[in-house]
């Protein structure tokens, strides 16, 4: 992949990450503290007009392309000279944005179900635990294995890019529950997201200051 293909999907993987942002925060996002967004989100998906949730889950077209996209930026930033490697973590990448892609899809579904008061919101809301639960299992390996390819030099990225990658700063700030209003709940509650976008925007920038990806 050349130098400009591996930055358009980094930043095609960057739009992506906000894209699913906006869906979140149309889901169950308010300017209250970081605990808020645990403590109230359903709450204030209940009081959500409808139409604001449909909207909220379309964005999963948008963000699930560009985040299938930005599995090609990580491809390319990887070594060369590790096949495997690059193929796994890349791979890795494309199965959670396929993941996350649904996710957010159900997630419309399951906030829809709430605000109707449907008795299936209960059985919509046990499927979406099931995705979290594949997200997390492709999901931690893959940000695992991501951050030991960089500390190993076997990315374009400098050691200290680990702790720039998805996994560290979504731990970061979906433990942010101690920040305040307004900006806490929704760090805390887009913290999937915005640790991609991060990702993604920190890559793209870093890859402007080199010769090559």
């Amino acid at each position: 992949m050349n130098t400009a293909t591996v930055r358009l999907c980094g930043y095609a993987g960057l739009i992506g990450a906000f894209a699913m942002f906006v869906g979140d925060m149309l889901f169950y996002g308010q300017f209250g503290s970081g605990n808020d967004a645990l403590s109230s989100s359903l709450d204030v998906v209940r009081r959500t007009d409808p139409d604001q949730l449909a909207l909220g889950g379309l964005t999963s077209v948008v963000g699930g392309f560009g985040y299938a996209l930005g599995a090609g930026h990580v491809y390319g930033r990887m070594a060369v000279r590790h096949l495997w490697l690059r193929v796994s973590v890349a791979g890795a990448f494309l199965l959670v944005a396929v993941i996350a892609t649904a996710t957010h899809a159900v997630w419309g579904s399951f906030a829809l179900a709430l605000v109707t008061a449907s008795s299936n919101s209960d059985l919509v809301g046990a499927y979406l635990s099931k995705h979290f639960l594949v997200g997390g299992l492709v999901g931690v390996p893959a940000s695992l294995l991501l951050a030991a390819a960089i500390l190993t030099r076997a990315t374009n990225w400098p050691i200290w890019f680990a702790v720039v990658s998805p996994g560290a700063i979504y731990l970061l700030l979906s433990n942010a529950t101690y920040l305040p209003a307004p900006l806490g709940a929704p760090i805390v509650g887009g913290a999937f997201n915005l640790a991609f976008a991060f990702f993604y925007g920190a890559s793209v920038a870093h890859s402007h200051f080199r010769t090559s990806v």
